[in-house]
């Protein structure tokens, strides 16, 4: 009997199962490895991105306490340290003077010092070597001051150092009155840039531009360096008559000025007052033909004193003809809108907001004719043998005796001026404006004055001017510059 052995050879597939699970496991690791790889790069960008983004608003924070502290309203303002640390705004700064405001971490440790240039342990200020040229290296004059709390209780953002100083056109690298473009050799060392309230000039202009630099620095070694190049903005308000009466101009619903029935004192003079006047202005100024109509026969036919209103043209009774449309860029006086978005900047840029109804009695003390103020009155206001300085804007009545006055701009928005009693020698030097806002529409407005009316309105430049003060330093340039 033969036995058969069978032997059966492996395929040539044997262990590919092995290598192809090998091959997998292989892959995934990679796969992981790279995901590994790149989650920690996210995570590193991330963390890069969130200390950066803290690092920039920190030394924002810089630049705006600085900006604010520029402003005399502000509580902090850097001209209230004794002795101030900056002139009054309308004077000059000058070049290589410099007001440091520093920001030290509440550990006593930390030293803050941004004119010790060779300790980088200090936050030495190594941009302003570069913005200056050797004439102002090192500067003349320093001033350190304190920073202050942004919000009671809680600590200030991590900024380090806020400089302050005047510029010239080589520390922007611009030339300001540019005569001949390209031509960047052409820079005037050392001539203060000032700002004209739209530009930044060499020539005479009444304010400065000024340099805003603050440098933020956190515990993870993120610096942001950050620069302003600011200027003061005054509030644009356009006087186009010795007293302005705006009215909707519709048939029925007209602006009225009712004058003094009796022997009067009262005048309404649009020849500029001022020490060095400026051409004449209407005496009474309307702004449409339906207002002239009713303001122009109140004053010639029922009123034995048509020569008391008088201006530019030498008419009496000196009534704008057909209309005045005063306007610009910043507001137009004859459109309820503009004059509605145009409150609340007064408001915010006055020195004293008040709501109505109120009297002489709230007047701010500090109003002198040296220092004449903004002051909002949120309502109805009353004065009795008062004289006021500066802007006032009532939106509300404006009731007055007739030995009270103002130095400066009035505008009343509630409808309705009224002179009462038998007083005299009250007057009003610059310039009033009158409408009836309601919403944004405009009503028709009264002027009633009593006899004897006081001494009236008188257009005067200069008190207008005065009147206008800046009310914020407005941001010219911005730019982040690196630090070492």
């Amino acid at each position: 009997m033969t036995t058969r052995t069978t032997i059966r050879s492996q395929g040539k597939e044997s262990g590919v199962a092995l290598l192809l699970a090998l091959f997998v496991l292989l892959l995934v690791a990679v796969v992981g490895i790279a995901m590994m790889a790149a989650s920690g790069t996210e995570v590193s960008l991330t963390g890069n991105y969130r200390s950066s983004t803290a690092s920039y608003y920190a030394a924002l924070s810089g630049l705006e306490e600085g900006r604010a502290r520029l402003m005399p309203k502000d509580a902090d303002y850097l001209g209230n340290l004794s002795p101030p640390a900056i002139p009054p705004i309308g004077t000059t700064l000058p070049l290589g003077h410099l007001i440091y405001i520093t920001n030290p971490l509440t550990s006593p440790a930390e030293i803050v010092d941004p004119t010790n240039l060779g300790n980088p342990q200090t936050y030495p200020d190594t941009e302003y070597q570069t913005d200056f040229p050797p004439a102002f290296k090192p500067p003349s004059n320093v001033r350190i001051v304190n920073s202050v709390a942004s919000l009671t209780g809680q600590p200030n953002a991590l900024y380090k150092w806020v400089r302050i100083n005047a510029i010239d056109e080589w520390a922007i690298s611009v030339d300001v009155n540019d005569t001949n473009p390209g031509d960047y050799n052409a820079f005037n060392v050392p001539q203060i840039i000032r700002f004209d309230g739209t530009n930044l000039t060499r020539s005479a202009a009444p304010y400065q531009a000024l340099e805003i630099t603050s440098l933020a620095a956190l515990p993870d070694g993120s610096r942001k360096l950050l620069q302003y190049v600011v200027g003061p903005v005054t509030l644009q308000i356009p006087i186009s008559a010795a007293l302005t009466i705006a009215g909707p101009g519709s048939v029925g619903n007209v602006a009225t000025f009712n004058p003094p029935p009796g022997a009067t004192s009262f005048y309404v003079n649009g020849t500029d007052q001022c020490s060095t006047p400026k051409p004449p202005l209407p005496g009474v100024g309307v702004t449409n033909g339906n207002d002239y109509t009713s303001v122009f026969q109140n004053l010639k036919a029922p009123s034995p004193h048509q020569d008391h209103y008088i201006g530019a043209g030498g008419t009496f009774p000196n009534v704008s003809s057909p209309s005045v449309a005063p306007a610009n860029p910043t507001v137009d006086m004859t459109d309820p809108i503009s004059l509605s978005n145009f409150l609340p900047i007064v408001k915010n840029g006055a020195d004293v907001v008040l709501n109505g109804p109120r009297t002489e009695a709230d007047m701010p003390s500090a109003m002198t004719s040296s220092n004449p103020l903004t002051v909002y009155v949120n309502g109805d206001l009353s004065l009795n043998s008062f004289t006021g300085y500066g802007l006032l804007v009532v939106t509300g009545n404006l009731n007055y005796t007739g030995d009270s006055g103002w130095k400066g701009i009035v505008i009343v928005l509630g409808g309705t001026i009224t002179e009462t009693g038998s007083q005299d020698g009250g007057e009003f030097d610059g310039a009033v404006y009158l409408a009836n806002l309601t919403g944004v529409t405009l009503g028709a407005p009264t002027y009633i004055v009593a006899t004897p009316g006081g001494k009236g309105v008188y257009y005067n430049s200069c008190w207008i001017s005065s009147s206008l003060k800046p009310i914020s330093y407005k941001i010219l340039s911005f730019r982040e510059i690196p630090y070492p």
